[in-house]
Formats: structure tokens, C-alpha cells, sequence
């Protein structure tokens, strides 16, 4: 089920609105066992899933220059009923092989996630070629979130925010260079964690992206 209302209360003010939430059933989660003897990555079935939440986004086109925009959504993604899910990771190693993990939340999802950014131009010549100078950055934020299928206090990853950057013209006859950064303050996350087979009780994290920085050059004929 999902509503929305799509708005431009102001000229140059765009702003929609949208409630939604989806029930799944028969949901295939994948995951990865720590038991030992235990195939370690498998499909497992979810009996009943429900994702529900709140978007915005937005822009303004403050004049013929300068633009902002951005989104902001919550989300709440839970288990209905999920029966047979494999323990934590803390409580590996026992006799249990299955849990119930009814009620706890979805891995992957953050209740905050939320993007703003704006562009400059000012209209000039590079090298003969008439266009405009410009510069760009935008933010991104999402707040922390579990990384395991079944919910474990060493596989949740705290929430971070990244900033990109841009600087640049844009030629009138479509060629356009610049130089960017992303991730310019060098913001240090996980994507993932993950938790070790064979009832090691280790895990392992896939590192976001340090600060990349570079040139691009891009044209139309």
C-alpha cells in the first residue's frame, strides 16, 4: 500500500511526500550460518516480512544559478515471523542450530537515511568554448543498521555521513570537465560485517571507500 502527494507549493519549489508499507510473504533471506558442520551460506525462508516508512524529497530552484535539493526517509523493516533463523553470532557454538527471530529488524535497512546537495553556476569562456563555471557538493547520511540476518550486537554498523564535491565548466557545445572528490572529509565506515563459518566466533568487515579524488572529461559529438 502506498500514498503520496506530489506538491509545487511555491514556483521554482518542488515537494512530494510518500507513505508506504509492504508485506512479504515467503521471504528469502540469505544468510550465513556459524555452526559448525553447518553449509555456511544458504537461503532461508522468512514466513512474513513488513517494511513500512515515510519520503520526502524535494528541490528549489532558488533562481537561475543556484539549486538545492534533497530527500530525507524512515524506515522501519522488521521480521513478522521468521521461525527458523540462525543464532547471533554471540551465541554460536551451542546445541541450538535455529532461532526465532520474530519481531527484530531487517538487515540492510536504517530507520534515518537522508542526501542534500546544491549546484552553482556563473556563466563564462574556458579556452574559447562559452558555457559556465560551476560547483557542486552533496551529503549523504544514514544512521546504523545490523548487518546480520539474525540481529547481533557485533555485526551492527554505526551510522556515517559522506560528502562529494565537484568543480567544473560545462561547455555550451556539450563538453564538460571537472574535478571531483568523494568521501572528501574521509569519513572511515563498514558497509558490511560479517560473521566467520564453523563456529569461529570471528567476523569480518568490508571497508567503505576512503577519500578518491580525480578528473573528468566528458564530450558530445
Amino acid at each position: 500500500f502506498e500514498a503520496g502527494l506530489k506538491t509545487e507549493p511555491l514556483p521554482g519549489v518542488i515537494a512530494n511526500f510518500t507513505a508506504y508499507r509492504t508485506s512479504i510473504d515467503d521471504f528469502q533471506v540469505s544468510v550465513v550460518s556459524n555452526q559448525a558442520g553447518t553449509l555456511r551460506g544458504y537461503l532461508a525462508n522468512a514466513e512474513q516480512v513488513i517494511v513500512q516508512g515515510v519520503e520526502f524529497d524535494g528541490s528549489w530552484q532558488v533562481n537561475d544559478r543556484f539549486n538545492l535539493y534533497g530527500n530525507v526517509a524512515w524506515t522501519d523493516g522488521k521480521y513478522e515471523s521468521f521461525t527458523e533463523a540462525p543464532p547471533a553470532l554471540e551465541d554460536s557454538g551451542g546445541a541450538v542450530g535455529q532461532v526465532d527471530a520474530s519481531g527484530t529488524r531487517l538487515p540492510g535497512l536504517s530507520e534515518w537515511a537522508a542526501s542534500f546537495g546544491g549546484e552553482c553556476a556563473l556563466p563564462g569562456d574556458l579556452g574559447g568554448r562559452s558555457g559556465e563555471f560551476f560547483v557542486a557538493a552533496d551529503a549523504s547520511y544514514r544512521s546504523e543498521f545490523s548487518s546480520s540476518p539474525t540481529e547481533s550486537g557485533y555485526l551492527n554498523i554505526d551510522g556515517y555521513t559522506l560528502l562529494n564535491a565537484r568543480i567544473g565548466f560545462r561547455g555550451d557545445d556539450g563538453w564538460t570537465g571537472y574535478l571531483w572528490a568523494r568521501n572528501a572529509l574521509d569519513e572511515e565506515y563498514f558497509e558490511m560485517l560479517n560473521a566467520g563459518g564453523s563456529s569461529s566466533g570471528y567476523y569480518a568487515g568490508l571497508l567503505g571507500d576512503p577519500r578518491t579524488y580525480g578528473v573528468t572529461l566528458r564530450g558530445r559529438f
